[in-house]
């Protein structure tokens, strides 16, 4: 059967109104849309419950990508989620998502940004702000590693500041970078450090002027190599580390 174009388009008018009046509901019941699309939403976050999840005024549970807070128990706990409310709450966020939607609880796994106060500042990477300042770890959290470098090198900073719960407890992350031995280069030339990550993150090299590239320890031991050209370190199987320009 075939549909006139005017009883066509009032019934796409019809679909586009009932459409509308459901996202209207569903703003006024939770304060913002259901979180279902792939690229970066807005949102406004209602309260963060940990130091590494946060909630929405919806009732959406959203993960951080790629940090681990301490539990409810463990050393720092409370510290961390303090210092999650304290910039958090009520606040407007970018949220971003990566591969995986959801995690097992059905919390949405995001990256979570603050906007920029001004066009001349950029936006905040709250997943990283938390590292860095020591009140979460760096995990692997495949296949969700777009910023997995980052993440990691702002772990190794607050390590080395002594930040944080890396202050107030003892990881294992921090005493394997204790124990890890730092084999000097075979010549002048092998300037390229090739790093084997023992937190999931795989094979990087380095070059001069990347971040933390005077802080990386190389242990051949470990299989761990210098190169003397970034095409010897593809070669051998290893990537270029994010954080490098």
């Amino acid at each position: 059967m075939r549909i006139s174009k005017p009883r066509l388009r009032g019934i796409t008018t019809l679909v586009l109104v009932a459409l509308a009046a459901l996202a209207g509901f569903l703003y006024a019941k939770g304060g913002q849309l259901p979180l279902v699309g792939a690229g970066p939403q807005e949102a406004v976050v209602d309260y963060a419950i940990d130091g590494d999840t946060i909630k929405l005024p919806s009732g959406e549970r959203v993960r951080l990508i790629g940090i681990d807070a301490p539990e409810k128990g463990q050393c720092f706990y409370e510290e961390s989620r303090q210092f999650a409310q304290s910039f958090l709450d009520g606040k407007p966020v970018i949220l971003e998502r990566d591969i995986s939607g959801t995690d097992d609880y059905q919390r949405l796994l995001r990256y979570v940004l603050l906007p920029a106060a001004s066009e001349n500042e950029d936006r905040l990477f709250v997943n990283g702000r938390i590292v860095r300042e020591g009140y979460a770890r760096a995990i692997a959290s495949p296949p969700d590693n777009r910023y997995r470098d980052a993440l990691v090198s702002a772990q190794e900073e607050a390590i080395r500041e002594n930040r944080g719960m890396w202050a107030a407890c003892e990881y294992e992350d921090k005493l394997a970078e204790r124990r890890e031995a730092n084999d000097e280069p075979p010549t002048e030339a092998h300037v390229i450090k090739g790093n084997i990550s023992t937190r999931g993150y795989g094979k990087t090299y380095l070059v001069p002027g990347c971040d933390n590239y005077n802080l990386v320890k190389i242990d051949l031991d470990k299989g761990e190599q210098y190169f003397r050209t970034e095409e010897e370190a593809q070669a051998a199987g290893y990537r270029k580390a994010t954080n490098c320009p």
